[in-house]
C-alpha cells in the first residue's frame, strides 16, 4: 500500500499544524492507538508507545516502509533497511558523525554561521531566519563534510529549497541530483580524498553505484533539514517565551536549552516508515500485520505520563529523554551534528544580537506533512 501523505483531518488547517498540542492531548487520552481510515494507517500518540515502535524493529519494521522516500526515487538507503543490514551501512559513515570527531569542525561552522550573519544583517535588523540563516548553515556544513566544492554552494542551495514543490518536479529535481552525485562519486574513485563522498564511493564491493548514489543523497538531505527546523523552531520559542536575553546573558545553558526546544517544538511531528511484521498488541489495541503505523513523535514529548509539566519549556529540565531523534537502531544519525550546529548558532547570534523580536508577517507552517516547523521565520535582529 502507498503511502498517504496527507495530514489527518484534525490537522487540516494552518492553525492546527502549527498548535497540534491540544489534538494531541486528546489522541493521547481517549485514542492512544487509533486506525485512520482515509489515511490507511495505524496512528500512535503515547510515549511508551511511540518509543516501542522506533525500538522494536523485529515487529515494526522500516523495509520498504519509508517516509523520506516515499515516491520511490531512491534505492535503499538507512531509513529502508533493519539491522543487521542498517548497522553495516551505518557503519560505513558512523565514524564521521561521532561528537569527538564533529567537534573538530566548530571553528569552520562558526565562519559560516558569522558569514551568513553579515550577509544577512548588511541590509539592517529584518532577517528571514530560515532561508538567511539556518538552511544556508545547515546546507554549508553537510556539504563540507561530504566533501563538496564550496565555489558549487548555489547548486546545494537550489537541491535544498526545491524539495517542497511538487511530485513532477521533484522527480526532476532528484533526477539532477542523482546526476550530480554519480559523476562526484565517479571522480572519487579516480581522486580519493579525505572525505565522506571518498568513503562511500570506495564501498564498491558492498554498495551497487545506485546505493551510493542513493547513499549520499540521503545524508545531504537528511543532514540539513532537520537542523534547519530544529533551530528555527528553538528561536521561534526563545521569542516567545521570552527567554532569548536569559540566553544572552548565560544564565540558562545552551545545549540545554536546545535539547528542550527538541522536545517543545521538535523538527517532525511524526516518523510513519514502520510496518508490523506480525500481529502485535500496542496499550491494548491489536494491529494486523503488515500495517503501517505512523509514531507521533511531537506528541510522545508532551506525554505528561513521561514529563513532568510537559506544556511548560524549561531549559533546566533534567532528565530530557525527548524522542526528537527517534530511538533505537535508527536514532539519527546527524544528532550529534544537529546539537553542534545548534549551539553554535546560539553562540554566533547571541555574540551579535542584543534582542530578536518576530516579524509582523503571519506565521505559515512548512508545507511538507512530517517536518514541523515554518514555511518563513521573519525576525528582528537587534544588533549589539
Amino acid at each position: 500500500m502507498e503511502l498517504d501523505e496527507r495530514f489527518p483531518d484534525s490537522l487540516d488547517t494552518p492553525e492546527r499544524r502549527l498548535d497540534p498540542f491540544p489534538w494531541y492531548e486528546t489522541m493521547r487520552e481517549n485514542e492512544p492507538v487509533r486506525y485512520d481510515e482515509d489515511r490507511h494507517c495505524w496512528d500512535v500518540f503515547r510515549y511508551d508507545d511511540v518509543k516501542r515502535v522506533l525500538t522494536d524493529h523485529e515487529r515494526f519494521s522500516s523495509a520498504g516502509a519509508s517516509d523520506f522516500d516515499p515516491m520511490g526515487m531512491l534505492a535503499t538507503t538507512l531509513v529502508d533497511v533493519d539491522p543487521p543490514e542498517h548497522d553495516q551501512l551505518r557503519g560505513i559513515v558512523d565514524e564521521y558523525f561521532e561528537p569527538g570527531n564533529l567537534r573538530k569542525l566548530r571553528p569552520s561552522i562558526r565562519s559560516i554561521v558569522d558569514e551568513q550573519l553579515d550577509r544577512a544583517l548588511a541590509d539592517g535588523p529584518d532577517v528571514e531566519v530560515l532561508s538567511e540563516v539556518t538552511a544556508p548553515v545547515t546546507v554549508l556544513t553537510i556539504s563540507r563534510l561530504l566533501g563538496l566544492s564550496p565555489d558549487q554552494r548555489d547548486v546545494f542551495r537550489k537541491f535544498s529549497s526545491s524539495m517542497n514543490t511538487d511530485e513532477a518536479d521533484l522527480a526532476k529535481i532528484f533526477g539532477l541530483m542523482r546526476e550530480y552525485f554519480e559523476g562526484l562519486i565517479q571522480d572519487r574513485r579516480q581522486n580519493p580524498q579525505e572525505d565522506l563522498l571518498s568513503v562511500i564511493a570506495d564501498q564498491e564491493v558492498s554498495l551497487s553505484e545506485e546505493k551510493r548514489t542513493s547513499f549520499c543523497i540521503m545524508l545531504f538531505l537528511a543532514g540539513h533539514e532537520t537542523t534547519t527546523h530544529a533551530v528555527g523552531n528553538a528561536l521561534w520559542t526563545l521569542e516567545e517565551e521570552g527567554l532569548y536575553e536569559a540566553l544572552r546573558d548565560g544564565e540558562i545553558d545552551r545545549e540545554q536549552t536546545f535539547d528542550e526546544s527538541l522536545r517543545y517544538r521538535p523538527p517532525f511531528y511524526s516518523v510513519s516508515g514502520r510496518r508490523t511484521t506480525e500481529e502485535v498488541e500496542l496499550n491494548g489495541t491489536v494491529i494486523p500485520a503488515g500495517e503501517r503505523v505512523t509514531s507521533w513523535v511531537t506528541s510522545a514529548n508532551r506525554d505528561p505520563r513521561k514529563f513532568d509539566d510537559p506544556e511548560q519549556f524549561n531549559p533546566d529540565r533534567r532528565p530530557n529523554p525527548h524522542l526528537a531523534f527517534g530511538s533505537g537502531p535508527h536514532y539519527c544519525l546527524g544528532a550529534p551534528l544537529a546539537k553542534l550546529e545548534g549551539d553554535i548558532i546560539f553562540k554566533a547570534v547571541t555574540d551579535r544580537v542584543e534582542t530578536i523580536e518576530l516579524g509582523t508577517d503571519k506565521l505559515v507552517p512548512n508545507p511538507g506533512t512530517t517536518r514541523f516547523g515554518l514555511k518563513r521565520l521573519p525576525m528582528r535582529f537587534n544588533a549589539r
